[in-house]
């Protein structure tokens, strides 16, 4: 026998049978620059194919996850790629395939819910007799578009029809996870292409759009915009700017950019340019490139952010180009067509931009809202309504009052004034609210790494002692942590829990070299400022052969660690003190570990105890501090979580450190500059950053 009899028969003809996934659509038109058509054929019938286009739990596995009525004829709803980029949809019809008559799904669509609206069209028909199955056409047609629309969209559909293809084939997930290009924004603007470009391409324009705070659009120069979120800022470098009239063929102006922020290993790259969309209209376009290039290790996240930040400036962009007059107030309250004023007697400084006042009173309004969208989390979170929508699903106000014993009148408030908020969602046809999976991870689930419930409950004990703060502001004297209602700190330690819990022995411990199996052999392990001992616990139960020895200067504290450390059954391993850490400390030892989490900005002698606990490590030991997240330069220190962070310590965290005569860092006083100062004043060797998964907090192993 050869070789070759071995060789299966028939197999070509098998193999023809059996083609590779993806690869079939393609474009059947591009006859008008407005107009694009593209096609597959499957084998599923049609049937089988309009419940994967419609049903909104199919297309989250195939294209997009949907928000709101999807496919319900006349209402909007969102296709939300979840990575911050998104279509805003309105279907216009949506009509099943029937015997003889293809199916028909019309949509109206704006990408990031900013751009020009396109209108596609989804024909699903039986295919030829001679090829059996399904022929799925999709139209997509444009008034007027960018003059890129065709390029980018027309490779896009074959790509979204062969994932629709893949996805009936096999029955799982094909989704684009990860693209190499976006965002991809398109701004309509009322005014001529040049001169919508100098108006944003000037000093004034950039600071105002961009959200500029140093730096220039000169080519070469670096630019520091302010995210607006609770990223910070990130830095943009112009590489080329090609001014009006400067480069044929188009003689239209645009620039390339270079994008880069602090945790990425490279700069993402970037495009901006203008053309006309009419005699006195244009669109201004932005687009980012070279994701692959950049090693982070959330890319999806930081696409969230820079999507965010462009939908912004678009909004900000189009602001520049409105009709100059007063502002209007809030609740629909208006000063349009009142006399004109000096700006003094209108309560402005001469000079005043109208515009500007109206900008900023918007902030104003939005702020307010998130304000009081926080009480009403706090208020979800007391009495476990998060946790209700989360584990029981939708419910309407009837639902949730039978499902927790709460008043149905004011469950309704509550749910209509979070869903205002987008906090949940509303189904107008039956009534019911819904918690989204997304936010449920965030406001629902205890044991979720992302859970930041509790953050609400530090609302109302801090604000409780607004009083007080306001008087400690006159004398400059501090707090004594007794001014502070115990809910407070209870709510502190239910925010601790959301990292510590699920990070601390599970990865932070382990990420520092030689510190998991050191402490698996057992030895001393000290907590200073342990609060209510959810670290002493938790590492007690992880280290079954350490001794555990926690601090804490408020008694209280002390007392709830004593009861945990009895709950948990490990008492007989963990000693809770009322004491100083350095005087104790300098008594003791060796310790294999001692960890301070969100203590070292209070502490009144940091000096002092970093170097009293040099002195009391072992020759291999570790010292794990973790602070917040800040930058060097504390203008640096912008966005949500900044303000979260800076509200904290004004409110709590600098006035009880004065009381206790430290030198009140602050909640932010610790960049890593500092920490590296004060770890080399105490006599330790080495300072390693650890990475936490938390966007609050940076940790630190310090050795001798």
């Amino acid at each position: 026998m050869t070789p070759d009899d071995s060789r299966p028969r028939g197999l070509s003809r098998e193999s023809a049978a059996f083609p590779p996934l993806g690869g079939s659509a393609y474009p059947v038109a591009q006859d008008r620059w407005e107009r694009l058509v593209s096609t597959v054929t499957v084998p599923e019938p049609p049937e089988a194919v309009w419940a994967a286009l419609t049903d909104p739990h199919r297309v989250a596995r195939w294209l997009a996850v949907c928000r709101g009525p999807w496919a319900v004829a006349g209402r909007e709803s969102m296709l939300d790629f979840e990575d911050g980029e998104f279509f805003w949809c309105r279907t216009l019809c949506a009509d099943p395939p029937r015997a003889h008559r293809p199916g028909s799904l019309r949509l109206l669509w704006r990408w990031l819910g900013v751009g020009p609206a396109t209108a596609v069209r989804w024909t699903v028909a039986p295919a030829a007799p001679a090829a059996g199955g399904t022929t799925v056409t999709v139209v997509e047609e444009a008034d007027n578009p960018p003059s890129d629309w065709r390029s980018w969209n027309g490779m896009g559909w074959p790509g979204i029809l062969d994932q629709l293809a893949a996805h009936l084939r096999t029955g799982t997930t094909w989704r684009w996870p990860w693209r190499r290009v976006g965002p991809y924004l398109q701004i309509p603007l009322p005014v001529p292409a040049y001169r919508a470009w100098q108006e944003l391409t000037s000093p004034a324009g950039v600071q105002h759009w961009l959200q500029r705070s140093t730096g220039t659009l000169a080519a070469d120069e670096e630019l520091t915009l302010v995210m607006g979120d609770a990223s910070g800022t990130a830095r943009m470098r112009v590489t080329r700017l090609v001014e009006a009239a400067q480069e044929f063929p188009s003689y239209l102006p645009y620039l390339e950019f270079e994008l880069s922020r602090p945790s990425w290993t490279a700069a993402l790259g970037g495009r901006m340019w203008i053309e006309p969309a009419g005699l006195s209209s244009s669109l201004l376009q932005v687009c980012h490139f070279g994701w692959e290039n950049l090693d982070i290790p959330e890319p999806l996240t930081e696409r969230r952010i820079i999507t965010g930040y462009w939908t912004a400036a678009a909004d900000r962009a189009r602001a520049l180009f409105l009709p100059q007059g007063p502002p209007a107030g809030p609740h629909g309250w208006s000063m349009a067509g009142a006399p004109e004023m000096p700006a003094a007697a209108q309560g402005m400084a001469p000079g005043v931009d109208p515009l500007d006042v109206q900008q900023f009173l918007g902030r104003i309004v939005d702020d307010l809202g998130t304000a009081m969208a926080g009480v009403l989390c706090a208020l979800g979170v007391r009495l476990g309504l998060f946790a209700a929508l989360g584990t029981g699903g939708p419910a309407t106000a009837t639902e949730l009052a039978d499902r927790t014993g709460l008043s149905e009148r004011h469950l309704l408030e509550w749910l209509r004034g979070l869903t205002s908020a987008g906090y949940l969602e509303h189904d107008r046809g039956d009534g019911r609210f819904t918690l989204p999976p997304a936010h449920a991870a965030v406001l629902a689930f205890e044991d979720s790494p992302v859970h930041l419930a509790p953050g609400f409950e530090l609302l109302p004990p801090l604000a409780a002692a607004v009083e007080d703060v306001a008087t400690d502001f006159r004398t400059g004297k501090g707090l004594d942590r007794s001014l502070y209602a115990e809910q407070l700190f209870t709510a502190m330690e239910r925010m601790s829990a959301t990292w510590l819990d699920t990070r601390l022995t599970e990865h932070w411990i382990p990420a520092v070299p030689g510190l998991l199996p050191a402490l698996e052999r057992g030895g001393e392990v000290a907590d200073i400022g342990c609060g209510g001992g959810l670290a002493l616990v938790r590492m007690a139960r992880r280290f079954p052969t350490c001794r555990l020895t926690g601090y804490d200067l408020h008694e209280p504290n002390v007392r709830r660690a004593r009861e945990a450390a009895r709950d948990a059954a490990v008492e007989d391993r963990v000693t809770v003190e009322a004491a100083d850490a350095a005087t104790a400390l300098a008594a003791g030892g060796p310790l294999r570990l001692v960890t301070m989490f969100d203590v070292l900005h209070d502490a009144a002698e940091p000096e002092r105890l970093l170097c009293t606990i040099r002195q009391a490590l072992e020759p291999e030991g570790v010292l794990l501090v973790l602070e917040s997240l800040s930058a060097d330069d504390p203008a640096d220190n912008t966005g949500p979580q900044a303000t979260v962070l800076y509200a904290t310590s004004t409110l709590y965290c600098l006035p009880t450190a004065l009381a206790d005569g430290a030198p009140g860092h602050g909640t932010l006083g610790l960049p890593p500059s500092e920490i590296r100062r004060l770890a080399e004043t105490a006599g330790f060797g080495r300072v390693e950053p650890v990475p936490t998964g938390s966007p609050f907090n940076a940790l630190y192993a310090l050795r001798p």
